[in-house]
């Protein structure tokens, strides 16, 4: 990070030529203004040295709160006690500091302000007490904390963690030009010290071949390997050496195929070179260079017969075919729903699947060995219009899931007794999309009601809504895909955009513009950096997460047309491959997908409305559900 001011400096020159004096003048209070302190950890954490020693305990809160929202809440779950622990030691840190400075109103104040929070948190019940101790520092307690190996540990681990950060977040591409050009230049001269070598060692072996002569051993292939980098001009294709063995085992000589005999008789100068070679009864036979060149691209030719037939030919194949994909190992099909089938959703283990369909009816079934039904749910409502739109399981217990439908109704069902556990009622509304929190019993359900949307978090232990999600007037949220630690919520809308919210902080950091038609299913990718999207008229776009406006790849496709669908795309267990729907069944693709290149059609269905690919077992397990009811098991075998 030590080039992002080099970076400013260049930002700042290229507005002073351009004669853009507001845009400096601001970009340079926006500099003045900044908290990452240009990404330098020293002045970071001199900075909350700084808050801490001063006793502002709002600028340290503010300073550790920016932070958060802009770096930590995109790490991965794995790091959320740690970063919780840092926050405890430096607020306990700052405690220590007003005690040993003797401000006990900077003591009283900081548990007046921070009671709240860190009341019911076991690690701060004791430090609830400090106010009242005469000599906390020889309390058994609290003494390693007034101990200055632990404040200095405390300061080097809060260093070497943002440090961590800022080496491992993506750059911008602004930033990564100089690491960029270094690179190419390492690479040019890396690469003219290897040339100056083979120059070396080519004029060594030169004298030697003139001194000593072939030998009886030698072998001709490695000859013919010598004359072809000697004679192959440089062409377009990179994969030279690819193209050279298909050429080879075509059974034509890649450089008598290039010559012609003009050429041959034009250079005849050049040719006459003369190669000896020694025969067994010491006689020495002259032949001339191409004439060497010619049996030895045949005896390669005579060589390689035998696998022409088997590996080699395989080469003429266009790559596609080569590339490695999933063996589809069998499929079978489920025919208990008697309608459309609009959701189908695995559970963690793959044990189950749940399937709804336009008449409210849900199944939960296993998939393998042989499709069966485990259990059947209806839809209580005795509205004609009662189509499941929405279904979810639980992440924490897979015994659980919740369905919302046509005509408002959330359900939570439980699987194990086929029960209903509850029900929540929006009367004249619609439940557009529902996804549950990946690390706590919460999910977000989109509600529409006459073309006005809301974005409701609920908790499923208490059943109550504890916020609405910010969301603009006359928009409606038509799905929605949490990040791996539940933190984010990333939501396509009707306008073709992307929103991303800060569940914790019950805000919007972003707003991508990805379509001009809605976003009818969005899934973030499996390392969480890039979303993909997918609009109403077949776009299948990817975006960077971290990046506004950044496009990593688009697609066309051909999707089923229908005002009620579930989740029309997903990825395998790596990340490598999609699984869509389209209108005759469901389609692999290699990532990023290509309309004209699937590499697995799986079939089945006359319109394919959902899908699901199973990642717990190490085959994998597709589900497509289609517009005739039926719902199709593809087990696949992974590459």
């Amino acid at each position: 990070m030590s080039h992002v001011q080099y970076v400013d400096e260049l930002v700042k020159e290229y507005l002073l030529f351009r004669g853009f004096s507001q845009t400096l003048r601001a970009f340079d209070a926006d500099l003045k203004a900044e908290k990452e302190k240009g990404f330098r950890v020293d002045k970071i954490v001199d900075q909350f040295l700084q808050y801490i020693h001063t006793y502002d305990l709002p600028s340290l809160r503010e300073l550790w709160a920016h932070l958060d929202t802009r770096l930590f809440t995109r790490l991965e779950n794995h790091f959320v006690p740690c970063i919780k622990k840092l926050e405890n030691a430096m607020l306990k840190m700052y405690l220590v500091n007003a005690v040993t400075t003797n401000k006990p109103d900077k003591v009283q104040e900081f548990f007046v302000k921070m009671t709240s929070e860190l009341q019911g948190h076991s690690e701060w019940r004791e430090w609830f007490a400090l106010p009242f101790l005469k000599n906390p520092e020889d309390n058994p307690i609290f003494s390693v904390y007034f101990s200055r190996q632990w404040q200095d540990t405390m300061i080097v681990s809060l260093h070497n963690f943002l440090a961590t950060i800022f080496q491992c977040m993506p750059m911008p591409t602004l930033l990564m030009i100089d690491e960029d050009t270094n690179k190419i230049r390492r690479l040019i001269h890396e690469n003219m010290r290897l040339k100056e070598q083979i120059g070396e060692m080519i004029k060594v072996d030169s004298i030697l071949d003139v001194n000593a002569g072939p030998t009886p051993q030698q072998s001709p292939l490695m000859d013919d390997f010598y004359i072809i980098a000697q004679e192959s001009p440089i062409v377009d294709n990179p994969k030279t050496l690819r193209n050279l063995i298909r050429n080879i085992g075509g059974g034509s000589s890649p450089i008598l195929s290039r010559k012609s005999s003009s050429s041959i008789k034009k250079h005849t100068d050049s040719d006459a070179t003369i190669t000896k070679r020694a025969n067994s009864k010491g006689r020495i036979t002259s032949l001339s260079k191409s004439e060497a060149i010619s049996k030895r691209s045949t005896s390669c030719d005579s060589r390689l017969t035998r696998k022409r037939d088997s590996s080699v030919d395989t080469s003429r194949e266009p790559q596609d075919k080569l590339d490695k994909s999933y063996i589809l190992l069998s499929q079978e099909e489920y025919i208990e729903h008697k309608t459309s089938i609009i959701q189908c959703k695995s559970n963690a283990s793959g044990s189950y699947v749940a399937t709804g369909d336009a008449d409210g009816v849900i199944k939960i079934w296993t998939p393998i060995p042989s499709p069966k039904t485990v259990a059947t749910f209806t839809s209580s409502t005795v509205n004609s219009n009662k189509a499941v739109t929405a279904l979810d399981w639980i992440f924490k217990n897979e015994r659980y899931f919740i369905h919302g439908d046509n005509n408002g109704a959330i359900q939570l069902h439980d699987t194990r007794d086929c029960k209903t556990i509850w029900e929540i009622q929006h009367d004249g509304s619609r439940i557009v999309s529902l996804v549950c929190n990946p690390t706590d019993s919460s999910f977000v359900c989109s509600v529409s009601q006459a073309g006005e949307g809301k974005l409701l978090l609920y908790n499923i232990k208490t059943k109550q809504v504890e916020r609405t999600l910010p969301l603009e007037k006359n928009l409606t949220a038509l799905c929605s895909s949490f990040n791996h630690n539940g933190q984010l919520l990333v939501t396509g809308l009707s306008n073709g955009n992307v929103l991303i919210h800060d569940l914790r902080r019950n805000e919007i950091i972003d707003n991508h513009n990805c379509h001009f038609s809605p976003v009818i299913d969005i899934e973030l990718t499996n390392d969480f950096t890039n979303i993909c999207a997918l609009s109403e008229d077949g776009k299948l776009c990817q975006r960077s997460l971290s990046q506004t406006g950044k496009i990593v790849w688009e697609s066309k496709f051909k999707i089923e047309k229908n005002s009620v669908h579930g989740k029309l795309f997903t990825f395998d267990q790596k990340g490598a491959h999609m699984l869509l729907c389209s209108q005759t069944g469901g389609n692999i693709y290699k990532m990023p997908p290509n309309p004209q290149a699937k590499m697995l059609e799986l079939g089945g269905h006359k319109g394919t409305l959902c899908c699901d690919w199973s990642i717990a077992n190490q085959s994998g397990t597709c589900i497509t559900g289609g517009a005739e009811g039926k719902a199709r098991v593809s087990t696949l075998l992974a590459p």
